[in-house]
């Protein structure tokens, strides 16, 4: 059997990429450091979150048999569609269930990340620096793993007209999601929502029968339409902003969009990487200003310094905490093997982050590299590469603390991805559709497997006919 080692590993960031990656490090025989800006556990979940991007009645798109891990459940009595401070505590429940407090560090930004000097400058070791008390602080690690999130810096794409739009009315505003917190701000305005995802399908849904009229620009949109009965109007790519506040779509000076002149723009366009504590000329990276980050394998750990590795990179991720702690497992477990003989070759690494690259180069789409749809396999399957990987290095056991380290691991995660599929099947289509499927409660029975959804409180999730 090959031997175990044990590393130092610096752990940025305490939300739950960074709690749970802490317990797996521990679990796998590592000496882990977990650094948090912020004075708790919950990233921006947190009570007093250092990035506050949550906006004020913000529910999960996803139930809580979904984002929960199979090892630790919600606190009962909850709804399966939770808000903020209730997810931000199971965040904080989960630290203290599984021993992660002892290892943290809190009010302690990292500043700065470099590989530390040795012979001929190839040692494999990396200094960590971070604020504490007002001064700085520099300690060395064998192993940084980064799960400071990817909330920062708002990816914010001029919309066609936008420029002379806002210098025709000094009224007139625009602004990201990451500032939007209350549709009564937007009272009684015309308001353009720019993104079809979760954020935009949210912020939409909110400004309804709030704003005047709300319009949603989003790539599934083929052409204009607007709900029946409903001042909501769905418009595609390539609709423009004119200078008296009316929407255009179409070649030349274009169709006017029905509807009255837009005086607000909420950009749910989502985020740009941003590690400020990273040298990318040093590491040879690209991220900055980027919807992407490479060269990662796995977008898990960098191609060329394997020991620098990454837990929640990826987009659309469809069951949050279970996914980080598959990653988590796989980054401990290789971390765990001695240098030389990781679970993967470096050939093997380099031959996957070009092949992605030349996937997303060919769709034209920065962005496609982290979604987890996009190109290579579903992320199900993704989940299951890294823990069969793990598995193959190591037997799954009846008593492993772990879920993932237990023998019916797969039929856990089944359990998961059905109930992630039940609730994909009954989620909006459209902006004006009923958000009835935030009613349904589900349960899920670990032990063997099944699962039930009520629907008494849902009603029908059907839409109105549209024009």
């Amino acid at each position: 059997m090959t031997a175990r080692v044990s590393r130092r590993v610096a752990v940025i960031g305490g939300g739950s990429g960074g709690v749970i990656a802490t317990r797996f490090l521990k679990r796998a025989g590592h000496r882990p450091t977990l650094f948090e800006a912020g004075d708790d556990f919950g990233g921006v979940w947190a009570d007093k979150p250092m990035n506050d991007v949550v906006y004020k009645n913000l529910n999960t798109n996803l139930p809580t048999v979904v984002m929960q891990s199979p090892d630790l459940d919600f606190e009962p009595g909850l709804p399966s569609y939770i808000n903020k401070p209730q997810l931000g505590a199971y965040i904080k429940r989960y630290a203290h269930a599984f021993g992660v407090a002892p290892f943290s560090k809190f009010k302690a930004p990292v500043t700065r990340v470099s590989r530390a000097s040795g012979d001929a400058g190839k040692s494999r070791k990396w200094e960590v620096t971070w604020r504490c008390d007002g001064s700085e602080a520099t300690e060395t690690f064998d192993a940084v793993l980064v799960a400071n999130g990817h909330y920062q810096e708002p990816y914010m794409p001029p919309i066609p007209g936008q420029a002379e739009w806002l210098a025709a009315d000094s009224g007139r505003s625009l602004v990201h999601s990451r500032d939007y917190d209350d549709p009564d701000e937007f009272r009684q305005a015309s308001v353009l929502v720019v993104g079809g995802r979760s954020s935009g399908v949210d912020i939409s849904r909110e400004l309804r029968g709030v704003a005047k009229w709300v319009y949603v620009l989003e790539k599934k949109c083929a052409a204009p339409l607007t709900h029946e009965g409903e001042a909501v109007t769905h418009v595609p790519l390539g609709t423009r902003l004119s200078t008296d506040g009316r929407l255009r779509y179409g070649e030349g000076e274009g169709q006017l969009v029905i509807g009255p002149p837009v005086d607000r723009v909420v950009l749910a366009t989502g985020y740009v990487y941003s590690f400020p504590f990273l040298d990318e000329e040093d590491l040879g990276m690209t991220f900055s200003g980027r919807r992407a980050v490479t060269p990662l394998y796995l977008h898990l750990m960098h191609a060329v310094h394997p020991t620098l590795g990454f837990v929640g990179i990826q987009l659309a991720v469809p069951c949050p905490i279970p996914f980080f702690e598959c990653q988590a497992l796989y980054l401990a477990e290789a971390w765990a093997r001695p240098d030389g003989e990781h679970l993967e070759s470096a050939e093997d690494r380099f031959a996957w982050v070009e092949q992605r690259l030349a996937a997303v180069s060919a769709s034209g789409r920065e962005q496609d590299l982290h979604y987890t749809s996009s190109f290579a396999s579903s992320a199900w399957a993704y989940m299951r590469e890294l823990a069969r990987a793990v598995h193959a290095a190591r037997s799954p056991t009846s008593g492993g603390e772990s879920w993932l380290e237990r023998p019916d691991w797969e039929a856990r995660l089944a359990t998961v991805e059905e109930v992630y599929n039940d609730r994909g099947a009954r989620y909006p289509k459209l902006p004006w559709h009923e958000d009835a499927y935030r009613r349904c409660e589900y349960s899920v029975d670990w032990a063997s497997g099944s699962w039930q959804v009520d629907t008494s409180k849902a009603g029908l999730c059907e839409a109105k006919p549209s024009r």
